[in-house]
């Protein structure tokens, strides 16, 4: 068993992954392709030098990494705050993923997760599930097609994920949409969306409005990115998805 885990960026001070003041692990490697990826030097499971040789991802071991977390934990308590798991996919590495969150909560330690979605559910709900207190799960696409060909995988393993962990999590789980123009913001795959969501019973969830900087780490990757939007979602489209979700 390999106690290491691969790591490629530990942010301090996150306000947006999570309630109080948050530390945020980066897990190297995903099993999806999405051609927006917010983090492209996330997808490979392996270390790899940028175009300026910087090397990017680094492997920890479980103590290591909870030496850097817990110079935080004053933080943490005095906020309500915590430690979440993002990537990358961080239950690409299930294991280690695992005994990192069985560590945080001996510790008392408030744990998250972001994730796509796209993980073996019974393995997740053996190793990381039981020590989770919220996750945030991304759902993309309700169209088949349009998620194998924009996110490299089909979604069905995703959307039924979805549901199975709706039942069993006696946890807040949260859906986040990424609202890409032209992508996931079509009419039809917000509705579609809302009514799946309506279905399962969930009242709310989070847009994430289109962020262009993903593109200047994809470049520095020396990658040529595929999807080119430069500019931010203006408010009337941003207001556009939020109506799909409301009428």
């Amino acid at each position: 068993m390999n106690d290491k885990g691969l790591v490629f960026d530990i942010k301090r001070d996150a306000s947006e992954d999570g309630p109080g003041i948050r530390t945020t692990v980066f897990f190297k490697g995903c099993p999806l392709s999405c051609i927006w990826c917010q983090n492209p030097e996330g997808k490979k499971f392996l270390p790899e030098p940028d175009v300026y040789g910087k090397q990017i991802g680094t492997w920890y071991s479980t103590n290591e990494l909870m030496y850097r977390l817990l110079q935080d934990k004053p933080f943490f308590t005095s906020t309500g705050g915590g430690v979440t798991l993002s990537g990358g996919e961080p239950t690409l590495q299930m294991d280690f993923a695992g005994r990192l969150l069985q560590a945080l909560k001996r510790e008392g330690i408030h744990t998250a997760l972001e994730t796509s979605g796209f993980f073996p559910y019974e393995s997740f709900k053996a190793k990381m599930l039981p020590w989770l207190d919220l996750i945030y799960f991304d759902i993309k696409l309700i169209d088949v097609a349009d998620s194998k060909q924009y996110c490299g995988q089909s979604n069905k393993h995703i959307l039924e994920n979805f549901s199975r962990l709706i039942k069993d999590a006696s946890i807040p789980v949260i859906p986040r949409i990424p609202l890409i123009p032209g992508i996931t913001t079509t009419e039809k795959n917000l509705k579609d969306i809302a009514a799946f969501l309506r279905k399962h019973g969930v009242k709310s969830c989070e847009l994430m409005p289109y962020n262009p900087l993903w593109i200047d780490k994809l470049l520095k990757l020396g990658i040529t990115p595929d999807y080119k939007r430069n500019n931010y979602m203006t408010p009337a489209e941003q207001k556009a998805c939020v109506d799909c979700f409301t009428h």
